[in-house]
């Protein structure tokens, strides 16, 4: 959709800079958990292929002197219901695909 996801990575890239992060391990680490939480978190809707079912909340964590300590994501308002039933031309969220594709190369299916 609207770009919400990029700005988000920006954003923490520039803080981190900012913070005085001692290396770009933590930065990694900080924006590869993106990826992995909006699996869990998006599905296909009617509307949007990658739509994010839930709101998440990043707090990153700083040292007094400014430097980057770390960061804390939470996730809330989730669209349980949609691990049980889906509208037609939706689908359940991308995990399930991630994994069943997995499973499916492992069996050779």
């Amino acid at each position: 959709g609207a770009g919400k996801t990029v700005s988000a990575n920006l954003l923490v890239q520039q803080l981190t800079q900012l913070g005085k992060a001692s290396n770009r391990v933590l930065e990694r680490k900080i924006l590869q958990v993106n990826p992995l939480l909006e699996a869990f978190g998006n599905a296909q809707t009617a509307i949007n292929d990658n739509s994010s079912r839930f709101g998440k909340y990043l707090e990153m964590i700083f040292t007094g002197s400014g430097a980057v300590m770390g960061a804390q994501l939470s996730e809330y308002l989730l669209e349980k219901s949609r691990v049980v039933s889906q509208a037609p031309g939706e689908s359940n969220f991308h995990i399930f695909y991630y994994i069943f594709a997995g499973l499916a190369r492992k069996d050779g299916y």
